[in-house]
């Protein structure tokens, strides 16, 4: 017995330890793996597996296999799972051979989404294999992700172990494993789909010391590779982890079908695609060979069962000539073209500049008069839409795979009368499902694709698709509705004011019951701004329409960062821990953790919205619908694109409250960006820096 779960018989071993099969009292059927008992004999390791196993519980997507219970401190720790029947990608492609081209795109739009569940929980798997990937009826399921985060490198190759599994690491897992993040899940994705397609790895070697020296020097083998399947694979495995796409990108290249149709080539094409690709042999270099020794260290202590009599077929000290740096191709919706369409609304024209998220292979927007709209990202072409009250804030919108609910706040403007009400639609028709009516309530979120609502002084969960109620907890609490344009979260965090309104505690209750997580102090006199999923509270002083001042709190350790402005500016966003804040057309960016100031641009314009990060850049919707993109790194400024022509002229009207510009939406290098009058465009992004549109350059502070 392991906790109440019966041990029926074992599954496999791995670096950890075993996975048994094990069924609950009420038969369920979970997979249960056991850590091994010299790792959870090593100092800090139970807390740090305790750690993640909390996280790992917030990953909830159909791609993944989710933590059903755990024990961190017992003699033996250990985590159950789902299990999940079905046979790993390994197994099919030992026994079977491997996957024709079209599973190989479906299985990549699994894998992408259930990295994306992943890495919003803030894990990092970093042992993405065949070997973890089961193929079940429905689709792949991922497992074991983000436990190997718990092991540090000293531990594993002491054990004679490795992070990971070499044939399908990212090159920064060789140079600097504890730096390797969530741009190494994609490398691995791309190796992944290459043996899945061909039998074997971009890199694939007779030695370690060959693999390593391919993964880190090499281009990938991509011998057999559809054609079709190049323009998802050629860019997850490129060396450098910034020019990676991430898994959203990576989604929205496989959404559309028929780019997987347009890429279809004769045999002879194919060829001679590889043709061109046949580069020649590296010629041998001191400097290759230097590093080939600090590799050879490396590879060597985490390589098991490694001879020293052993030498690589390859040799290692062989490196290449130089080449230009490829220009990135950019990442662009397959079938797309710039669009500019209109999603009509019955509310006064200034207050048409919709909010719109990129999800489950559609664009959704809302707005003022508006509940709900679908829209084909690639063309602009209005799906379906749904009106709503012109008065009041913009709707709540959110979608799951079976329903689309949009709910809207009424007041009597009294203080005395709350109401929300709830809308469901099919999110394939728009076909209207239900309407309610929650009186008493206060605010509504979302978390994890389920209503919470703060109503008659307590928290309730409410099922979105039935509106069916699921518990009501946490008495004396209030919901915590984090910022406009946030990312969907996995946590429903919540806060206690005092007599006069302010924020004077802040907490964490669970999905399941509503039972209080953690709960910690802070100052009456900051303007709490966001709680992030790593658990750090952000807060401005005196408030974010005139900060001087914004502290980052660890939950855990209340250990405090601040970053001191010297001048109030009016905080724009916070993406990671960058936060970006402007004073009169200046745009400044700060990093909380290292408590200094990055850069500030100057700019032309005079409101801005919430940031839009993606690569190297950072967007912004300006006041008057201009969407500006500035580099990241130095605050430079990089192009800026023009609204279409509207019915609307500014310039006869003051302009809106910064509150109502919404961020564009970014696509890779495609950009859907809303301006007046319920209109959107979309628009790649200039490949080239246009002149600089700013008063006085930026700068960037040392």
């Amino acid at each position: 017995m392991l906790g109440h779960y019966q041990v029926t018989e074992l599954l496999g071993a791995g670096g950890m330890g075993e996975v048994y099969l094990a069924h609950s009292p009420s038969g369920r059927a979970v997979a249960v793996k056991v850590i091994r008992e010299d790792l959870a004999a090593k100092p800090g390791f139970r807390e740090r597996f305790a750690r993640e196993v909390q996280a790992a519980r917030q990953v909830s997507g159909a791609f993944t296999a989710p933590v059903l219970d755990a024990d961190t401190e017992g003699p033996t720790p250990w985590m159950a799972t789902q299990y999940v029947e079905g046979p790993t990608l390994a197994d099919v492609v030992n026994d079977r051979g491997t996957l024709p081209a079209d599973e190989v795109w479906r299985l990549a739009s699994g894998l992408c989404e259930a990295l994306r569940d992943i890495h919003r929980a803030g894990l990092v798997h970093r042992d993405l294999k065949p070997g973890n990937i089961l193929l079940a009826e429905d689709g792949p399921r991922v497992i074991d992700f983000g436990i190997s985060r718990v092991v540090d490198a000293t531990a594993l190759t002491q054990s004679g172990q490795i992070l990971g599994t070499p044939l399908f690491m990212a090159p920064e897992q060789f140079r600097t494993p504890r730096d390797a993040g969530p741009a190494a899940d994609v490398f691995a994705l791309g190796s992944v789909l290459v043996y899945a397609a061909t039998g074997h790895g971009p890199f694939d070697a007779d030695t370690p010391y060959a693999i390593a020296w391919n993964a880190v020097h090499e281009d990938p083998n991509l011998t057999g590779l559809p054609e079709s399947l190049r323009p998802v694979v050629e860019p997850c495995l490129r060396k450098d982890p910034a020019e990676r796409p991430a898994p959203e990108t990576l989604l929205t290249l496989l959404s559309s079908r028929r780019e997987r149709r347009a890429h279809r080539t004769s045999a002879r094409e194919a060829e001679l695609a590889r043709t061109r690709r046949v580069r020649l042999r590296r010629v041998a270099l001191a400097a290759g060979a230097v590093a080939c020794a600090a590799l050879i260290v490396g590879v060597w202590t985490w390589w098991p069962n490694g001879d020293g009599g052993e030498s690589p077929r390859k040799p290692l000290a062989t490196a290449g000539t130089a080449r230009p740096t490829p220009t990135p191709t950019p990442v662009r919706l397959p079938g797309w073209k710039p669009w500019t369409t209109q999603v009509l609304t019955n509310t006064d024209p200034l207050d048409r500049m919709l909010h719109c998220r990129y999800q489950f292979s559609a664009l959704w927007c809302t707005g003022n008069g508006l509940l709900a709209a679908r829209l084909d990202p690639l063309t602009g072409k209005v799906l379906w839409q749904r009106q709503g009250p012109e008065q009041g804030p913009p709707p709540l919108l959110e979608v799951t795979r079976s329903a689309t609910f949009a709910a809207t706040y009424d007041g009597d403007g009294t203080g005395t009368s709350h109401s929300y009400k709830i809308w469901t639609f099919d999110p394939a028709t728009g076909t209207p499902l239900l309407e309610r009516v929650l009186p008493g309530t206060k605010a509504c979120g979302t978390a994890g694709q389920t209503l919470f609502c703060a109503r008659d002084g307590k928290i309730s969960a409410w099922d979105p698709g039935s509106m069916s109620p699921m518990w009501t907890a946490a008495p004396g609490w209030e919901l915590f509705i984090p910022p406009a344009g946030s990312p969907p979260s996995n946590r429903v965090h919540v806060v206690r004011r005092d007599p006069e309104e302010h924020i004077i505690e802040v907490g964490e209750i669970t999905q399941g019951d509503g039972t209080l997580l953690w709960n910690r102090g802070v100052s009456p006199d900051t303007d709490v701004i966001t709680i992030s999923e790593e658990g750090y509270v952000y807060a401005a002083s005196p408030a974010r329409q005139d900060m001087t001042r914004l502290t980052r709190t660890d939950r855990r350790t209340g250990a405090e960062k601040s970053v001191e402005l010297g001048t109030s500016e009016e905080l724009l966003g916070i993406a990671g821990d960058v936060f970006y804040s402007h004073r009169e057309g200046v745009i400044s960016a700060y990093d909380i953790a290292a408590e200094r100031r990055l850069w500030s641009s100057t700019t032309l314009h005079e409101g801005f919205s919430a940031p839009a990060v993606a690569g190297d850049r950072v967007h912004f919707t300006a006041e008057d619908g201009t969407v500006i993109a500035l580099n990241r790194h130095d605050g430079g400024a990089l192009w800026e694109r023009r609204p279409p022509k509207s019915t609307v002229d500014l310039s006869q009207s003051d302009p809106p409250p910064t509150t109502q510009l919404r961020a564009p939406v970014i696509m890779g290098d495609v950009i859907i960006a809303p301006a007046y009058d319920s209109r959107i465009h979309s628009f790649l992004a200039p490949e080239k820096a246009t002149p600089p549109q700013a008063k006085a350059p930026s700068t960037a502070a040392g």
